[in-house]
């Protein structure tokens, strides 16, 4: 059996690909391990997929170094070296892709119009949140999501890509706005965003989080 050192991301080269045809490695268990996948791993700041394999839920995902384990419901009918189909759960996927923009643009917003930069964002099933070192005016808050909502409609570029000198590290950046490290998935561009919407703003140990949906 041939021996992988890493699991192909095809999710960076096409984030909107929902299914995929590849090769078994190897079966620890309710554990698989494959060629190449189309599932994103959950991270501390983004849920990751779910979908199936052939028929079987794939209920999360582990990374390791650059191998990506997929962790099934129950143990597989294939077997090491079968090809199988990958589907992932696309609604939840592309919901996460949009959160996800929306939130870079707005990042984007404060750092260029405010000066206020955010010191990290995370992503939920339904919403998303930016964090920030210190309270921020409610004024502020207001016309930053006035101004992300007029770039909207603008269908500004949304492109993701690898640093040229550090190999894994990955940047986002959404029209002529500043680049935000990321390692996540985004939209094509701004138009599919729909509109951010304004939850909550809460302060936690003196920061401010300011929450979002689409």
């Amino acid at each position: 059996m041939k021996v992988i050192k890493t699991t192909k991301m095809v999710f960076y080269e096409d984030a909107y690909k929902k299914e995929l045809q590849t090769k078994v490695i190897r079966i620890d268990g309710d554990r698989i391990l494959l060629e190449e996948t189309i599932f994103f791993p959950q991270t501390s700041t983004e849920p990751g997929d779910t979908g199936k394999i052939n028929e079987t839920k794939v209920i999360g995902l582990k990374k390791e170094g650059e191998k990506i384990w997929h962790i099934l419901k129950k143990a597989p009918s294939f077997s090491e070296g079968d090809a199988v189909r990958l589907q992932i759960d696309w609604n939840k996927r592309y919901k996460m892709m949009r959160l996800h923009s929306a939130l870079h643009l707005l990042a984007g917003v404060f750092d260029s119009q405010f000066k206020e930069r955010a010191v990290a964002g995370v992503v939920k099933s339904n919403s998303a949140y930016l964090a920030f070192k210190h309270p921020l005016d409610d004024k502020i808050i207001q016309k930053a999501f006035e101004q992300a909502n007029k770039d909207v409609p603008k269908g500004l570029k949304i492109e993701t890509y690898e640093d040229e000198k550090r190999k894994g590290f990955r940047w986002c950046r959404i029209g002529s706005y500043p680049p935000i490290p990321c390692g996540g998935l985004h939209v094509k561009n701004t138009k599919e965003i729909e509109r951010l919407i304004f939850k909550e703003k809460t302060l936690e140990a003196g920061r401010q989080k300011i929450t979002l949906e689409v």
